[in-house]
């Protein structure tokens, strides 16, 4: 899989909910027209649960979650920063969400 991605700033987001922490992800949100997917689509599998309204996307034969477009902001995705192969050592600010104390939307 390959995608492609402006990236603003060398920041990510650890959020602490259960399916952020049991995926391991490092958030770092862009819209969702400076976003492109190159190669491996028929790979990508999507998972949903709560309000159905996100969707998270995972390689199905590795099993990695790649990016998300999140319910808060569906213009925009989530790219886990991890899968990034060119910023793996490199200096990411990180920042905290509390999605386990977070309260659904309406």
């Amino acid at each position: 899989m390959r995608f492609e991605f402006l990236l603003a700033s060398h920041q990510g987001v650890s959020c602490n909910c259960s399916y952020c922490v049991r995926k391991a992800a490092l958030h770092h949100r862009v819209p969702a027209g400076n976003f492109r997917l190159l190669a491996g689509a028929q790979q990508l599998s999507s998972y949903r649960f709560g309000t159905m309204r996100a969707r998270h996307l995972f390689c199905s034969m590795c099993g990695i979650h790649t990016h998300c477009h999140p319910r808060s902001a569906p213009e925009e995705v989530n790219v886990n920063l991890h899968c990034v192969d060119a910023l793996l050592d490199a200096h990411i600010e990180l920042s905290l969400h509390d999605g386990r104390g977070w309260t659904a939307l309406p």
